[in-house]
This record gives C-alpha cells, sequence and structure tokens, in this order.
C-alpha cells in the first residue's frame, strides 16, 4: 500500500507542486527603485545593470526619494540608493505600507536612522557593499529573503537565482530534517523525503526561467536515485552507530538534501552559464521591456535617474 500511495498520491502531488513553481514563476512583481542624487554613482550603476527584468512580469520601477510613495499599487519591495542625510519620510511611508526596504549604502554607518518600531523595523535591511559584486551578492540574499515572490524574482532577475536557490535548499533540508527525526512508520520517510526533494527540483527549474519539459522527467529520476542512495547511506551508518539511529538518519536526511539542492542548482548553472540580455540575443522581434537607464552628465545632478522604455 505504501508503494502504491507513493506511485499514485505523490506523484499527483509533485505534478500539483510543479504547476505551483509555474504561477510563482510567472507571478507578477513589482520593485521601486528610490534614488536620493546624493547616492555613490558606483552603487547606482550597479543596481541599474542588476535590476534589468528579463520577462514582462517583474517591473521595475524608479523614482526620485524626495516625494515617492508606495502609491495603490501593491509593492513587493522597495530598494533605496540613499545617502547620511537622505529624506526619510519617504522611506517610513514604504515601510508604513508594509512594503520591505532595502536601504543600499556603501557602508552601514551611512545608512539613514528611521527610528522606526519593533513592528515596522524588521521590514528595513541595510545592504552595505563597496563594490558590484559584493552588492550583487548582498541585495540577492536581501531580496530572496524579504519578498513573498522568490521563484518569480529569480525567473526575472538572474542575480537573484543562486540566493533564491539557496533558500529553497535550505528550507527543504530543515522539512526532510524533522521528517527524519519524527518517523512514525519505518520506511515511510523515504517517499516524504524524495517527494520534497522532487518538489526541490520543479523550483530550482522554475526559479531558472525553465517550463514543465521532458528534461524535467529526468531531473526528477535522478532526485528519486539520489534519495535511494541517501536511504542506503542512513542504513549503513545506523547499523554501524548502535543507538544514534535517528541522529544518523536525521543528518543524512539533512545532508543529502543540501547535496541534491547543489547538484540541481549547479546543473542549471552551467547549462545556462551567464544568461545573457535579450538584447544580446539575436532571436527575432521581442516585447519592449522596462529599462533603468542612467543619464551621468554633469548637468543632471539633481536627478539623473530616468525611466525609458527600450526594445530588443
Amino acid at each position: 500500500m505504501g508503494g502504491r500511495s507513493w506511485s499514485v498520491g505523490r506523484v499527483a502531488d509533485v505534478v500539483s507542486s510543479g504547476r505551483a513553481s509555474l504561477r510563482g514563476r510567472d507571478e507578477r512583481a513589482c520593485l521601486h527603485v528610490l534614488v536620493d542624487p546624493a547616492a555613490p554613482r558606483p552603487l547606482v550603476c550597479a543596481v541599474r545593470d542588476l535590476l534589468m527584468p528579463e520577462r514582462a512580469n517583474v517591473e521595475v520601477r524608479v523614482l526620485p526619494l524626495d516625494g515617492a510613495r508606495p502609491g495603490s499599487d501593491a509593492v513587493d519591495a522597495a530598494v533605496a540608493l540613499t545617502a547620511p542625510d537622505s529624506s526619510t519620510g519617504p522611506l517610513r511611508s514604504y515601510v508604513g505600507a508594509g512594503v520591505p526596504v532595502a536601504l543600499v549604502v556603501e557602508g552601514a554607518l551611512e545608512a539613514p536612522r528611521l527610528e522606526l518600531d519593533e513592528r515596522t523595523a524588521p521590514l528595513v535591511g541595510v545592504v552595505a557593499a563597496s563594490s558590484a559584486r559584493a552588492l550583487a551578492d548582498k541585495l540577492a540574499t536581501w531580496l530572496a529573503a524579504a519578498t513573498d515572490k522568490p521563484l518569480a524574482l529569480a525567473a526575472n532577475l538572474p542575480f537573484c537565482r543562486r540566493a533564491v536557490c539557496d533558500l529553497l535548499v535550505s528550507r527543504c533540508a530543515l522539512e526532510n530534517a524533522v521528517v527524519g527525526l519524527v518517523r512514525l512508520v519505518p520506511g515511510s520517510d523515504l517517499p516524504l523525503m524524495t517527494a520534497n526533494q522532487a518538489k526541490l527540483a520543479l523550483d530550482i527549474a522554475a526559479a531558472h526561467g525553465r517550463a514543465l519539459e521532458p528534461a524535467r522527467a529526468l531531473e526528477l529520476a535522478g532526485v528519486v536515485g539520489g534519495g535511494l542512495a541517501w536511504r542506503a547511506v542512513a542504513r549503513t551508518l545506523v547499523s554501524m552507530l548502535p543507538g544514534l539511529g535517528t541522529l544518523a538518519r536525521v543528518g543524512v536526511a539533512y545532508g543529502g538534501t543540501l547535496a541534491t539542492g547543489a547538484a540541481l542548482r549547479l546543473r542549471f548553472e552551467s547549462e545556462t552559464g551567464v544568461t545573457p540580455r535579450r538584447d544580446d540575443v539575436d532571436a527575432g522581434p521581442a516585447e519592449p521591456r522596462q529599462q533603468v537607464l542612467l543619464d551621468t552628465s554633469a548637468d543632471q545632478d539633481s536627478g539623473y535617474v530616468t525611466i525609458g522604455v527600450t526594445g530588443a
């Protein structure tokens, strides 16, 4: 009965999870970029290069910090390029509306002080970076944790993919560790852990912009085979460590899921490499997409960030 339950119920659950992954990938997300003209230009340029969506379902709006408000649109996160003396009123309006806000600065001490209460303080994160590479890693980690649409962000913003995948893998590893800890019926943990890893594989595929296609079946088969291999490792450890069976199962469940997730992520990274921008690919005409433009001319210091729409 257990095998039949896995072959029917679990498969249906995994298929449903695959559809949910696609919905998450295609979910609409909106990011506001709030710019103080006094913000360091290297950071502004870095944010401009990072926040260029590859697909139409993620919208990036660039606004001057002074006078900015979340408005009636559903804003998923705001990235504020600030200076030590930046106006805090607009930032407070976003936080008051429940929007997570990242204060992007060169050093943590340069972030403006918002004086928030215990309820709203967790919505604000300081992303301190003195280089474009450090900014990409830190901003991606913040966006993955701060928003509830990580798949959409990862599918549209390549720099977010590793951070989102790492978050998905760690969550799945913790879930499987709990399954190994509270196992009620001998043998019942393997189908549940493998199903969790199969869902993880579909989520990682969606995070890389992939659809449900035959290649996913091969990945799922690899996950099932990996689950059987990790189960064999766990049994060996249990036999070698009498009295520590639960600890061995938990360790293998957690470590095996981390290893499986890392392998899946590396597979997609090696397949895609550095994701080219749409205007670098000779694939015929494409829909216009929003692009953040930076005017660095000397006479534009009081509002040098604008919004433009470009075609591929």
